[in-house]
């Protein structure tokens, strides 16, 4: 299993969510067409996103998140997220943080020994916006 997520477009236009995506895949996966909003996201954890291991601005380091993604927002990290599933968990994410900063949330346990504060889930949360504005996938690497 990986340890990376990266926001990514199918190659071929006809697929558009996992109803269409027929195997075997004959196509490459693409990055988003904007890189623009990806290399805005605040960077640099704990406060900003995790980067993934190849230093790719357009991904994130999954595992960072995995547990926390899973248990609070009920999504897996590590299976490929259609571009519904990803407006999905951006919506749930923004629902999250607003509850998040009405009860004056300030840092977050990803998992037993990892805290971080509120911006690194506002970091995240902003990642999976920018895939979701521009009907990404999310693909876990392997």
């Amino acid at each position: 299993m990986g340890l990376d997520v990266y926001a990514v477009r199918p190659g071929d236009p006809a697929v558009k969510g996992h109803d269409t995506l027929r195997t075997p895949v004959t196509w490459e996966w693409e990055g988003p067409a904007d890189l623009d909003p990806f290399e805005d996201v605040p960077r640099g954890f704990p406060e900003g996103l995790f980067w993934p291991s190849d230093g790719d601005f357009t991904g994130f380091r999954g595992q960072v998140y995995r547990e926390w993604v899973n248990g609070t927002l009920g999504f897996n990290l590590y299976e490929l997220l259609d571009p519904a599933q990803v407006r999905d968990l951006a919506g749930r994410l923004d629902q999250w943080l607003t509850d998040a900063r009405g009860s004056g949330t300030d840092e977050v346990a990803l998992d037993e020994g990892t805290t971080v504060p509120l911006k690194g889930i506002e970091a995240l949360a902003e990642f999976v916006r920018a895939a979701a504005a521009q009907d990404l996938w999310l693909f876990p690497d392997s």
